[in-house]
């Protein structure tokens, strides 16, 4: 199988990520719960340093460790005190994980959001951001750092710089940049920061996080044992531990900072050179193919490696799954879970895209397999 699905969960995994999972998963009990909770409260700290070392953020009780980059987002964003008609920004390229929170805040709380226009090469609209922001009344910004459907790589740092300019949040969105993209959080500047761990931090799925900047209190998404304040009916209003309730999950969580670590070692600069160059041999290899479109900027230096084509003549959806009957690649076809991305660049109304998304342990012998299969495509699919 050529797997290349890898915007969606990195596969496989360095080892060593295997092996830290199986040995916390055989030999750890509960963190922070147990007569042994010194021992693994270590381990935890361990961890939280090394992530949160990684992507730059000084202090590490500022992260909270969530199930996901879907949990921490909706954190992020039911966290606010939200007042109906107050306004949210976001951009054309979000993902469900932002675009369906701000969509009910509007419905049920009365607040008004803006979609910041794209185009390929210039992914937010800077000048219409400003123009909002001038109007007042907008209490977020929130931004995908890379989009997960055209592989675009967003001027964050523009964003947030503007949006503090008129003493606005802003929200990051890193699920698709953490682990190929240099993620300094409080070098950004960001007042809310989201990542995955199973995606470019090799890490296992069921585990993301949140930075909170300094001085940023949020609201709980949800409420229960911390471990810390068992001894009161309410919650003790600490971070990070107010908003992590329940049992941690320590092995995926160990598996997160052994990903960080080998990502470390093996140097981002090389995985991020990589991938940029299986995506441009992949562009340059079916650019001619008649009917093909490739959607995103041409500048493969803001780009990451997901490229999302369509075909004339056939779906999707057919070319998605010829592709893995007949020769076994593996991409992802339709909406992404991002149909406002599609709106955006043109594919919804349609059947949106198939996207190919490259990883750090695919080839560039694969590229050329995908690439003479791309070509024989639109022969083969509608016969």
């Amino acid at each position: 199988m050529i797997y290349l699905n890898n915007a969606a969960t990195t596969w496989p995994k360095p080892e060593v990520v295997y092996a830290i999972f199986d040995k916390s998963f055989r030999e750890m009990d509960s963190p922070m719960r147990s007569a042994s909770g010194a021992v693994h409260g270590d381990l935890m700290t361990e961890c939280r340093k090394t992530i949160t070392s990684f992507l730059g953020i000084s202090d590490p009780t500022r992260l909270v460790l969530a199930p996901g980059c879907t949990y921490a987002l909706n954190l992020a964003i039911f966290g606010l005190d939200w007042k109906s008609g107050d306004v949210a920004i976001i951009s054309g390229l979000e993902h469900h994980s932002v675009s369906r929170p701000i969509r009910k805040l509007a419905i049920e709380r009365g607040i008004r959001f803006e979609v910041a226009p794209y185009e390929p090469g210039h992914p937010i609209d800077l000048d219409f951001v400003e123009r909002i922001l001038r109007k007042g009344r907008v209490r977020l910004v929130a931004c995908t750092m890379a989009s997960n459907v055209t592989g675009d790589v967003f001027p964050v740092a523009d964003v947030v710089e503007l949006a503090h300019q008129y003493n606005t949040l802003c929200l990051v969105d890193a699920a698709q940049a953490a682990g190929l993209l240099d993620v300094h959080a409080e070098e950004l500047g960001a007042d809310l920061l989201a990542f995955a761990g199973h995606k470019g931090l090799f890490g296992p799925p069921g585990v993301g996080g949140l930075y909170v900047a300094p001085g940023l209190d949020l609201k709980t998404l949800a409420e229960g044992g911390t471990g810390g304040d068992s001894g009161q009916h309410g919650m003790a209003h600490k971070v990070p531990s107010t908003y992590e309730v329940g049992t941690h999950n320590l092995p995926a969580i160990a598996g997160l900072a052994a990903g960080v670590k080998w990502i470390q070692k093996t140097g981002l600069k090389r995985i991020r050179a990589h991938e940029r160059k299986l995506a441009g041999q992949f562009i340059t290899g079916i650019s001619e193919i008649p009917g093909v479109t490739v959607y995103g900027t041409d500048d493969l230096d803001q780009r990451t490696g997901n490229v999302s084509i369509t075909m004339d003549g056939t779906s999707p959806k057919e070319l998605a799954a010829w592709l893995a009957r007949e020769h076994q690649v593996t991409t992802r076809a339709g909406y992404h879970c991002a149909p406002l991305s599609h709106e955006t660049i043109g594919t919804l109304p349609g059947d949106g895209t198939v996207r190919f998304s490259f990883g750090y342990f695919n080839t560039s012998e694969e590229v050329t397999r995908v690439v003479r299969h791309m070509v024989e495509a639109p022969r083969a699919v509608s016969a």
